[in-house]
């Protein structure tokens, strides 16, 4: 269902002449399959769906896959950010919010796969 309505998505912005894209998706996806928690596999499934049509999109995308997004962490803007890896195992959603805005104003990440985590004490 997720990967059906990420491609009507991005259809749509094809058609309007959007270019640009961030799409927040599973950190599963970084992980060995055998690894995923069984109840989880088939939502990373669909995830890793998205994450094919996104990339075969023609879109200048980011892939942003976070770990586990955080209602009661604060806005730090102290996260960091690693290319096809995660090294953290929490982001608050402030902090990944930040991160969106800031990839939509930069070319510094676009077609590539993110992972983003927050340092909080």
């Amino acid at each position: 269902m997720m990967s059906e309505g990420t491609r009507n998505i991005l259809e749509v912005m094809k058609a309007r002449g959007i270019r640009k894209v961030v799409a927040c998706m599973s950190a599963f996806l970084l992980w060995d399959r055998a690894r995923v928690p069984p109840r989880l596999v088939p939502v990373t499934e669909d995830h890793d769906r998205m994450y094919t049509v996104l990339k075969q999109s023609g879109l200048d995308y980011i892939a942003v896959m976070p770990p586990h997004i955080a209602d009661d962490k604060p806005l730090t803007e102290k996260y960091t950010a690693t290319e096809n890896m995660l090294k953290g195992r929490v982001i608050s959603k402030h902090d990944l919010g930040h991160f969106f805005v800031k990839c939509l104003s930069t070319s510094e990440w676009d077609g590539k796969t993110v992972g983003v985590n927050g340092e909080y004490s």
